[in-house]
């Protein structure tokens, strides 16, 4: 086993020195000073042998009665998919079929894994490795080997709480967990109004349920409609993964990977897009602002819902609503606000509108701490979440001293640069108001 696991892991070292063999050569070199310079151990995504122990796992729960199922090979290697570069994953994909047709000890792997993956990691691969025996219609030796495994990594409890939450009817019962809140993050999509969010092409006994653990989306069918994943049927009952940049079609409904993750967002309320609308009544023009000003008419803020306040009298209605100073309207991105010579304005349109301007984060007088992130996960409710695209690991806090109009903001992890006006702060740094 030892030298096939070093076999492997030489393998993959040779094709990512193939694909970059210069930046492959610094970018180990920086990490090795780094490590020395900070006596820090090498991290598991560093650890050469875990890519093929994890490789053979996967490939150990990848089969239906014997069966190798090679057409799943892309939805197996799950989270590593896109880790690597194309050609680098290219080479996992030929390492993966090999181990296909080899006999692997899950028991041997599970301690080795047990040890070197850290909690996080542990949970994402036992959600990717349910995925995979749902997919092959949950045997009973299957569902066996998955607890077996999931205990000599020392999750077993975490794998209980796993399968019950995505087998649960719908609305899960918080009392089963281990630790009394549930391990997936949860959005019900549906028609009433105890759905997190409303989905007009679904029935009312129709429901989707969507989960996530960090940047791993799953989405389970409750509904009678046709709902497509990735050109395949996802029938009543099942669940599958949805990989970033891809679609999915619930009737004449298209949601996307990105709108999944801004409604997690936005159920930890750490990511509100709004926008500001200045009808213009001379001329019928609106125009979109960041900020409220003195001329701002309308306040749209998307969240699970969208919300629209009139901040002074329009003459539109929304929902059959009229748009006079104070009313304020629920609605769905389907909905438009019609004016009164009858042109309109796509709520899903003005979405996309209000993320390409961006904004400015409201604090709120009752929160003196936050957390700011580009990883949506490591925030709690009311925390900023930074623009989306931001590579790379930061992590910030703000304190804020309402009283006295100024703060501190320190920088307790971050791989670059982080500036407060022309000045580099790589610890702390205080703050004025403006």
């Amino acid at each position: 086993m030892t030298e096939l696991v070093t076999s492997v892991a030489d393998k993959i070292d040779r094709a990512v020195q193939r694909v970059t063999p210069f930046a492959y050569r610094v970018r180990r070199t920086g990490r090795r000073w780094v490590r020395r310079a900070l006596r820090k151990p090498r991290s598991v995504s560093e650890g050469p042998n875990l890519l093929p122990l994890l490789i053979q796992v996967l490939a150990s729960f990848t089969k239906a009665d014997g069966v190798l199922l090679e057409e799943e090979i892309d939805s197996s290697l799950g989270f590593l998919r896109y880790d690597y570069p194309e050609a680098v994953y290219s080479e996992l994909r030929q390492l993966f079929r090999q181990a296909l047709y080899e006999q692997q000890d899950l028991a041997a792997m599970g301690q080795k894994l047990g040890a070197q993956l850290s909690t996080e990691r542990k949970i994402m691969l036992g959600v990717q490795l349910y995925d995979l025996i749902s997919q092959a219609g949950l045997k009973k030796e299957q569902v066996v080997a998955f607890y077996s495994f999931m205990s000599q990594l020392g999750m077993a409890a975490q794998a209980i709480d796993i399968v019950y939450q995505l087998n649960a009817s719908e609305d899960s019962d918080p009392s089963i967990y281990q630790h009394g809140a549930s391990p997936l993050e949860s959005l019900a999509f549906g028609t009433d109004g105890k759905a997190d969010v409303t989905l007009k092409s679904l029935t009312s006994s129709d429901r989707l349920m969507a989960f996530r653990y960090h940047d791993l989306i799953l989405l389970k069918n409750y509904s009678g409609q046709n709902v497509s994943v990735r050109g395949r049927p996802l029938v009543r009952g099942g669940f599958c993964r949805i990989y970033p940049g891809q679609r999915i079609l619930i009737g004449d409904q298209v949601l996307s990977y990105q709108e999944l993750a801004q409604y997690f967002n936005a159920k930890k309320n750490v990511s509100l897009p709004q926008i500001f609308i200045r009808v213009n009544k001379d001329s019928d023009e609106v125009e979109l602002e960041r900020s409220r000003t003195r001329e701002s008419s309308l306040r749209v803020t998307f969240g699970l819902k969208v919300r629209v306040k009139a901040l002074r009298d329009v003459d539109a209605e929304l929902n059959g609503l009229k748009l006079k100073a104070g009313t304020q309207v629920g609605a769905t991105l389907e909905d438009k606000i019609i004016f009164h010579n009858d042109s309109e304005m796509d709520l899903m349109d003005l979405r996309r509108r209000a993320r390409a301007l961006g904004g400015r984060f409201q604090l709120k007088a009752s929160k003196s701490e936050y957390l700011v992130s580009n990883d949506p996960s490591r925030l709690e409710a009311g925390d900023i979440l930074l623009s989306p695209g931001t590579s790379g690991d930061v992590l910030l806090k703000i304190f804020c001293d309402y009283d006295q109009r100024v703060g501190l903001l320190e920088v307790i992890e971050a791989d670059r640069p982080i500036l407060v006006g022309d000045t580099s702060v790589r610890t702390t740094a205080p703050l004025k108001d403006g």
